[in-house]
């Protein structure tokens, strides 16, 4: 069996980074993606990803969020609006329960422009709704979630949270007091 030769340059480092990434090999992965960072902190490779964005993924599928949340954080640090990073950490947040900074990082994912965006305006706009939902901001949730159900009015969750947000403030639940 031959062995890879050792990667000679960043960029190939970071090849070496994708190409474990989508085996899957998180050890080889890591591996790669340090080296990248430990050459250039602020490399960005040509499609635009960063090493650290897929440090973060790595952490959170391992289910380390601290540790990704950190490396979505750098991430944002070199691409203030890397879609992905602000999804994953928002994510990563929502799990965490902090809530109110998984919404910012849905929020501002959601505000770039829709032809530059990724992600399905529905996809966000649920999330942000299932932040408020956890916080029982219902009325908030309701809005959040009728805006998602508005663009994609056949999908089950975003009719179902609504129905529940709905029942929720005909109860007589609404938002938290602060």
């Amino acid at each position: 069996m031959r062995q890879r030769q050792t990667p000679e340059s960043i960029e190939a480092w970071f090849e070496e980074g994708l190409r474990c990434f989508q085996k899957p090999d998180g050890v080889g992965a890591v591996r790669a993606f340090r080296q990248v960072i430990d050459l250039d902190p602020g490399y960005r490779h040509r499609d635009g990803d960063n090493a650290y964005f897929y440090m973060g993924k790595i952490h959170e599928v391992e289910g380390d969020l601290d540790l990704a949340v950190g490396m979505y954080t750098r991430a944002l640090t070199l691409d203030a609006w890397d879609e992905e990073s602000l999804i994953g950490r928002g994510s990563c947040l929502t799990v965490q329960k902090a809530h109110d900074r998984a919404i910012e990082d849905f929020r501002k994912a959601l505000s770039i422009p829709d032809a530059r965006r990724r992600s399905p305006a529905q996809h966000l706009l649920y999330a942000i709704a299932e932040n408020y939902r956890q916080q029982s901001d219902y009325t908030s949730a309701l809005m959040w979630g009728q805006r998602a159900l508005d663009l994609d009015p056949d999908n089950y969750r975003h009719q179902e949270l609504v129905k529940a947000m709905q029942a929720k403030l005909q109860s007589g639940q609404g938002a938290p007091v602060t």
